[in-house]
């Protein structure tokens, strides 16, 4: 730094142009990328990753048992019961219980495209952010460099702003990911895996009873009653579960959405207040010149005149 100081402007505009060449070289030709930044980040790449991969893998399980809920619970308040020379649906009680387990998958879905989002920027920030924000850096650097005076406020800027979006996508996403998932384990892992066993433990009576399909050596009247009773099995099995079910889905809901929609929005809004914050900070102002000469007001004496 000392050295750099001694140097004339034209010495240190001409250092810096040699700078900012042999990072354009280093970026372009993949040595930047492959041989330093992505191995110097790839443990915490590799940890973000394999958290966001098994929640999308729990988030597609916990959507496959809330259709298998809603299915059986459509089946069973289709099936009727006769009584005397009317017939009932018992299972009509069970709607609010379906209405919850739909909007439940609906939930499930907003989960797996937040995971699949938060993925697709971990994969094109290890393909993409320093190429393509680099080159914004370095363009940047040379219209400060080399521009007239009165582009260095916009080329400022415009540096910042390729810096932090580079800071944010490579090293801030991968981050609150990991960040994210730590903290759902520590805090929500628990209740997750309690409810999800409560809910697969009371949803194990719905996959063993199937809706019977009519043969052609059986009449009518027998298929009916198996249906009856096949109804009547799927109804005691609803019915069993019932009372617990509603608290289940709503401690996943509570659950999913801290672990998918919440946490991870927060750290993207605290990510992008940060990198405002960076962009958006005041310019230095240059100080002024030794001699410069202070502007004399009208009708002031002139000290020697």
């Amino acid at each position: 730094m000392k050295q750099l100081t001694t140097l004339s402007p034209a010495q240190r505009l001409f250092a810096l142009l040699l700078l900012l060449l042999a990072l354009s070289a280093g970026i372009y030709s993949g040595i930047l990328q492959q041989r330093l930044l992505n191995p110097a980040l790839s443990p915490l790449d590799d940890r973000a990753n394999s958290a966001l991969q098994r929640s999308l893998m729990l988030s597609s399980a916990s959507f496959a048992t809330a259709r298998l809920i809603d299915r059986g619970i459509a089946f069973v308040s289709e099936a009727q019961v006769g009584v005397g020379v009317a017939s009932i649906k018992p299972g009509q009680l069970l709607k609010p219980l379906q209405d919850m387990a739909v909007r439940y998958s609906d939930l499930m879905v907003l989960a797996m495209t937040s995971i699949g989002l938060q993925l697709f920027l971990l994969e094109f920030g290890k393909l993409a952010a320093l190429p393509l924000f680099g080159t914004g850096i370095l363009l940047s650097a040379v219209m400060l460099l080399l521009g007239p005076p009165a582009w260095r406020s916009t080329a400022t800027y415009l540096l910042r702003i390729f810096i932090a979006l580079l800071l944010v996508i490579r090293i801030g996403v991968p981050l609150a990911a990991f960040g994210v998932a730590e903290l759902s384990d520590w805090v929500l892992e628990p209740q997750r895996i309690a409810a999800e066993a409560a809910l697969s433990g009371e949803t194990a009576a719905l996959q063993r009873v199937d809706q019977p399909l009519q043969s052609g050596n059986e009449g009518s009247l027998s298929w009916l009653k198996q249906m009856a009773a096949q109804a009547n099995d799927m109804f005691a099995a609803v019915k069993s579960f019932s009372d617990n079910m509603v608290e289940k889905l709503i401690q996943l809901i509570v659950v999913y959405s801290l672990q998918t929609l919440v946490f991870p929005l927060l750290s993207l809004w605290l990510l992008w207040h940060l990198g405002r914050w960076f962009v958006r900070r005041p310019l230095a102002e240059r100080p002024a010149p030794a001699h410069t000469i202070p502007a004399v007001k009208p009708g002031t004496a002139v000290p020697g005149h």
